[in-house]
């Protein structure tokens, strides 16, 4: 059998990490009884801490690190559940401005606590077997590794 090309490199190592993690947090969100994924509730959250004005697609995404094919799936997947509605931005028609539903917005408020439980576990479990000055570490790496990527 032939070695995968992208064998042991760091960049399939940090998609490797990525997927664990969606699956670790996915899993936790279906035991709670939420039958969303981590990126359609990262959405969800991020409408719901900044209520104060609606946010646009695009604000999203960037706030994200989504591709716009992604959010859009997510939103019209969000829009289908009832849980968000979307608007064309009175400013500007081509922008899509987005805000949580009645139901949405109860959702978040009922569950916003669960969800960032559960992220919190996630992320402990991720680092469980490190110390403290290598998690500090790890996070100014991956810090750097964004911010140049970005």
């Amino acid at each position: 059998m032939a070695t995968p090309f992208f064998k042991d490199t760091l960049a399939q190592q940090l998609k490797m990490l990525n997927l664990a993690v969606e699956k670790e947090m996915n899993n936790g969100l279906k035991a709670l009884d939420i039958s969303l994924t981590g990126t359609q509730v990262a959405v969800l959250m991020q409408l719901y801490l900044n209520t104060d004005q609606p946010l646009t697609q695009k604000q999203v995404e960037i706030a994200l690190k989504l591709s716009h094919p992604t959010t859009r799936g997510i939103i019209k997947r969000l829009v289908a559940t009832g849980l968000l509605q979307t608007t064309p931005a009175a400013d500007d028609q081509r922008q899509i401005e987005l805000r949580l539903t009645p139901a949405g917005t109860w959702f978040m408020k009922n569950h916003a606590d669960q969800i960032q439980a559960q992220v919190t576990q996630t992320e402990d479990k991720l680092v469980s077997n490190m110390s403290a000055a290598d998690q500090a570490t790890l996070q100014r790496l991956l810090t750097t590794l964004l911010t140049t990527m970005y």
